[in-house]
């Protein structure tokens, strides 16, 4: 992603574009492993040593409130983060802890129509997010 793309999602999400935000924003969308605020810290502090673990926590939270990146707890109970926004599904592998996005749009097409025929009373899905657990072979 160039950085007219990034200043132009990051100012999508009413933020002001800063370098540590371009930097932190980058690290999250060029990787699909669902890093944590320590890997994408790792990945930025190399270059930018004036960026700090706390200003990678707060960042990553800003972009979560902004609706640019979701954050998610996986089954270890650590928090990781995704850039894509859109509907889509992951593959745990339950022996490395490795996860993977996994897009399939006749799947997400048959839980969108699942659940709009079976309303869950007093409950209004706004996103489904499937886990397929398995191991890599």
């Amino acid at each position: 992603m160039d950085t007219e793309a990034i200043k132009e999602k990051i100012a999508q999400g009413g933020l002001k574009f800063t370098h540590q935000r371009m930097v932190i924003y980058e690290a999250v969308s060029r990787t699909h492993n669902h890093p944590t605020a320590e890997w994408v810290y790792e990945q930025v502090h190399t270059h930018n040593p004036s960026i700090s673990l706390g200003t990678v926590y707060k960042t990553l939270d800003t972009f979560v409130n902004a609706k640019i990146i979701q954050k998610f707890i996986d089954n270890n109970g650590v928090m990781r983060f995704d850039a894509i926004l859109e509907a889509h599904s992951h593959l745990y592998d339950k022996e490395t802890n490795e996860i993977r996005d996994y897009r399939n749009e006749e799947l997400e097409e048959l839980i969108k129509e699942f659940f709009d025929k079976n309303k869950i009373r007093d409950f209004e899905v706004e996103d489904i997010s499937v886990v397929i657990k398995g191991h890599n072979k």
